[in-house]
């Protein structure tokens, strides 16, 4: 018996390889988490920083006018130079 054009088989196993690869991709993309956030959600999200901001600026607002607002400057510099860097 004589075998002629071994070669063949090389063809075959690129066209595994490619088959086994494109697999292997799909099972990675099924794999993906997700997450889906409820507009309700970030309704509530959004009221609530609100709220939290508007305290915060209330306060500043009273010290300001009460003369006990102290400003730190260290705080401030070191703010400018994270916003230069």
């Amino acid at each position: 018996m004589r075998i002629n054009d071994i070669n063949r088989i090389q063809g075959i196993n690129q066209y595994q390889k490619m088959n086994q690869k494109k697999e292997e991709i799909k099972k990675t993309e099924q794999k993906k988490d997700q997450i889906l956030i409820s507009e309700e959600a970030k309704e509530l999200l959004e009221k609530s920083k609100d709220l939290t901001r508007r305290e915060k600026i209330d306060q500043i607002k009273e010290q300001i006018q009460n003369g006990t607002y102290m400003i730190d400057p260290k705080k401030v510099a070191d703010k400018i130079l994270d916003w230069l860097k």
